[in-house]
């Protein structure tokens, strides 16, 4: 973090200083009371610990009297509301920073796509990112906090978590470049409609000031409503149309990857992903197209893409139980991306025997049984040669996908992870290639521990 004047920060939070410590500087954030050393600025957030004694530090807090009795060389600064002087600190943190920063969201690549722009900037700049999918509010917040003069590009990856989430984020983090992965079905059951969710998303643009850019995949329906409302100048296009600014055209699986044309601008380039599925293209081609904005030469783009090491849990390609080959996409479960790892599924699988293994998908809403329908009818398109669902909801899938025509004797409706995975034992072989599609939010954890510690 920069450093601070103490006396200027109780100006811009409208605070009171009511215990007067020695400092004149702070030089951290903290918003958890263990977090908290010697030249912190400590919002309190949490319930405050029982302790006697802490470092020397300053404390924002509508709560005065919790910090009474306790011992050390403190300052207390009272605010009428704790967490709103903790924005309002972040909104004037964001003001000192005279870097670029851009923000990331999507329903889906958004964690790929953030540390594909991490990896392909980190040699020329000093970047500070979203660390894994750590993507909510106070995640990303204390990532802003640690950006000083040293840092020359900070990269968010923003969810939603819930209402007025990213409204938050536009306020404590803007102006910032936006990059959209696409919208898709997820988090119906907090929003109502698909609509509705598409519009919270869309409230990120609103931190986008004039002069910055907004990359969008232009084969995302929702984008190209988002689209009507800003200069086309502004926008950036990326993906598999023609329109596209980059786009990707003559895709196909190599053993270790995605080969494709990466054309920008009248000149095309023969480009290398090391990870599996089309959907894997697309999150580089988003990638490419904000490190490009950055400055750094296209060729050197494409090589440094050629080294991206491949997420743990997405669509990770390992030995499996019995000699099987396991592909472990368990990290997030939607339609669009059940829709990508079934096709690496099919790939992968051509003259061998293959399994889905399909778990429920949280946060469907009043939507939950149509996109279920939906996600069997892709099923049955993708051909997986059995089909093993987890969880009663997870069953309607199955019971869809045998509608449509996939053979009954080839599908399994399990109540339990055990369950399915007594028959992948069964089924697995060094002929077989299983995909596990699950999500991180279910505990399927030891599940697919022993399908790998078996391999």
């Amino acid at each position: 973090m920069k450093k601070l004047l103490v006396s200027d920060l109780i100006k811009e939070l409208d605070g009171v200083v009511v215990r007067q410590g020695s400092q004149s500087v702070v030089k951290y954030t903290a918003t958890r009371m263990k977090k908290v050393r010697s030249g912190s600025l400590y919002f309190c957030l949490d319930k405050a610990a029982d302790v006697e004694q802490l470092p020397a530090c300053v404390i924002v807090t509508s709560r005065p009297q919790k910090f009474q009795s306790i011992q050390g060389d403190i300052t207390v600064i009272q605010v009428k509301k704790t967490r709103e002087a903790y924005q309002q600190f972040l909104a004037l943190y964001r003001r000192l920073l005279a870097i670029p920063i851009l923000a990331i969201t999507g329903s889906y690549g958004k964690t790929t796509t953030k540390e594909m722009v991490k990896h392909l900037l980190s040699e020329e700049h000093r970047v500070k990112a979203t660390k894994g999918n750590y993507n909510l509010f106070r995640s990303n917040a204390a990532v802003l906090t640690r950006m000083n003069e040293n840092t020359d590009i900070g990269i968010f990856e923003f969810g939603v978590g819930k209402e007025g989430h990213l409204d938050k984020c536009v306020r404590c983090f803007s102006p910032f470049s936006v990059l959209i992965t696409g919208i898709g079905t997820d988090h119906i059951d907090r929003y109502g409609s698909q609509h509705l969710y598409a519009a919270e998303k869309a409230k990120i643009i609103k931190g986008a000031e004039e002069e910055q850019s907004v990359f969008l995949n232009s084969e995302c329906e929702y984008s190209k409503r988002f689209a009507r409302s800003l200069r086309p100048e502004r926008i950036i296009w990326f993906g598999m149309d023609e329109q596209a600014d980059y786009r990707g055209s003559h895709i196909k699986y190599s053993g270790e990857g995605m080969l494709f044309t990466l054309t920008h601008a009248d000149r095309s380039y023969e480009a290398f992903v090391p990870a599996f599925g089309v959907h894997m293209v697309r999150n580089a081609l988003g990638a490419i197209a904000a490190a490009h904005t950055y400055g750094v030469d296209m060729k050197i783009l494409l090589e440094r893409l050629r080294t991206f090491p491949p997420l743990k849990r997405h669509l990770e390609i390992v030995p499996g139980v019995n000699g099987s080959t396991l592909i472990d996409d368990s990290w997030n479960s939607n339609s669009g991306s059940i829709e990508a790892a079934l096709a690496v599924l099919q790939e992968k699988a051509r003259g061998k025997n293959s399994v889905a293994v399909i778990g429920q998908i949280n946060e469907l809403g009043m939507e939950e049984l149509q996109e279920y329908k939906k996600i069997g009818r892709l099923i049955y398109n993708h051909q997986p040669g059995r089909l093993i669902t987890i969880g009663e909801r997870a069953a309607v899938m199955a019971r869809e996908a045998v509608k449509c025509g996939m053979r009954a004797r080839h599908v399994y409706m399990c109540d339990t992870s055990e369950r399915a995975l007594t028959l992948i034992q069964k089924f697995a072989d060094a002929d077989t290639v299983c995909l596990i599609k699950t999500s991180m939010r279910d505990s399927y954890k030891d599940f697919i521990s022993v399908l790998r510690e078996e391999s």
